[in-house]
């Protein structure tokens, strides 16, 4: 009964989460392709909640496929997190000219006037 609990309120809280991100949409947010693979996960990992009840070894097989599902979303959006926290940018930001807000900010060199 432990796994059915598990399966199912990571999948109601993850779907939860992702289809919110949904929901954003309505204002102009862009939507990442990699949400409807999330979004998948968890549809994936509710069916494995019901799958539990009847066959665990089946859904344990399912929840792991839908658990590396869910994370091909939710691992490159922690990554950016710490990325961000910690202020290592990437060349490819740096280079196209954002700045975050963690970012440190150089001071302007000063020149002197010849004499």
């Amino acid at each position: 009964m432990l796994p059915f609990f598990l399966y199912f309120v990571s999948g109601l809280v993850t779907g939860f989460h992702v289809y919110t991100l949904f929901a954003l949409a309505v204002y102009g947010v862009p939507i990442n392709p990699l949400e409807f693979v999330s979004l998948l996960g968890s549809l994936c990992l509710l069916i494995a909640a019901y799958v539990s009840l009847f066959k665990p070894h089946a859904a344990a097989k399912l929840a792991l496929i839908a658990a590396l599902a869910m994370w091909s979303f939710y691992g490159p959006a922690i990554a950016k997190a710490v990325r961000s926290r910690l202020g290592h940018h990437s060349l490819a930001s740096i280079s196209s000219g954002e700045r975050s807000l963690s970012a440190p900010i150089r001071p302007y060199k000063v020149l002197s006037w010849p004499r």
